[in-house]
C-alpha cells in the first residue's frame, strides 16, 4: 500500500496489488451485489466489462489514429479545441472530450470502435441499468492517456440530469496502471453529501477554487 495525496492535500491509500484492494471487486452478472453496494458507497468496482482485446484494440486506434493528429480537437477540461499537450514522456496531457463526436474523416476507426465496442457494449449497459434502473444515455466521454491530475470535486458541479444525482460516471481501465501514476480516487459515501449549489461565491468562471476547498473541507469531515 502506498500513501499519496491528491491535488490538495488529501491522504490516500493506493493499494499496489488486488489483495491490498479493500474495495470488493463483482461480475457484471452480480447485479443485485452491485445495486446494493453502489446505494451504499456510491461507487462499485466491476470487472470484465470491456474485454481484454477490446481495450488493446482502442489503444492501438489511439496511436495509429488520434495522437499522431497535429490537428485542433475538444478537450475535456478545457471545453476548448486544442492541439495535443505532450509531456517529457510522450504522452497526452489534455484529454480529449467525446468520443463519439471526434472527426469521422480524420479518426474514423477510432470513433466507429469506441462508440461499437465500448461507449454502448451490453454489458456496460447492463451495469448501467442495474444502478439507474433504466436503459442508459451516453452524454459525454473523455479519453485519458496521461494523468491530468483532476481535482477534488463532484461531477454534478459539472454536470447532472434534470433530476439531480440521477446520472452516472464510469471510469475504464484500459490498460494496468501503477499505483504511483496518479489513479482514479474516490472518497466513499460522498455522494450522499449534497451538491453545492452554483452561486457568485462559488461560480466556476471566477471561483472554482472556492468551490474545490468545499469540496475538499467537506471530504476532510466525512473520514475525519
Amino acid at each position: 500500500m502506498i500513501k499519496l495525496q491528491t491535488p490538495r492535500g488529501l491522504s490516500v491509500n493506493v493499494p499496489e496489488t488486488r489483495d491490498e484492494d479493500q474495495s470488493p471487486h463483482f461480475e457484471v452478472h452480480d447485479r443485485r451485489a452491485i445495486a446494493a453496494y453502489y446505494a451504499a458507497n456510491g461507487y462499485v468496482i466491476v470487472r470484465g466489462v470491456v474485454p481484454q482485446g477490446d481495450c488493446d484494440r482502442i489503444r492501438l486506434l489511439w496511436e495509429q489514429e488520434v495522437k499522431p493528429d497535429c490537428g485542433f480537437m475538444y478537450r475535456q477540461a478545457t471545453a476548448k479545441a486544442e492541439r495535443h499537450e505532450r509531456n517529457a514522456q510522450g504522452w497526452i496531457m489534455n484529454p480529449i472530450l467525446n468520443l463519439q463526436s471526434v472527426d469521422p474523416t480524420k479518426f474514423g476507426r477510432f470513433r466507429d470502435f469506441a462508440i461499437g465496442q465500448i461507449l454502448t457494449s451490453p454489458q456496460l449497459a447492463s451495469v448501467f441499468e442495474t444502478l439507474l434502473g433504466e436503459s442508459p444515455k451516453i452524454v459525454q466521454s473523455m479519453y485519458f492517456e496521461g494523468n491530468s491530475a483532476t481535482w477534488e470535486h463532484q461531477d454534478s458541479y459539472y454536470l447532472d440530469s434534470e433530476d439531480v444525482g440521477r446520472m452516472g460516471a464510469a471510469w475504464i481501465a484500459l490498460e494496468d496502471i501503477s499505483a504511483t501514476a496518479g489513479r482514479f480516487f474516490v472518497c466513499p459515501e460522498s455522494s450522499k453529501i449534497a451538491p453545492e449549489e452554483h452561486g457568485p461565491a462559488n461560480n466556476i468562471a471566477s471561483n472554482h477554487e472556492v468551490y474545490i476547498q468545499s469540496v475538499v473541507s467537506l471530504v476532510r469531515d466525512l473520514v475525519d
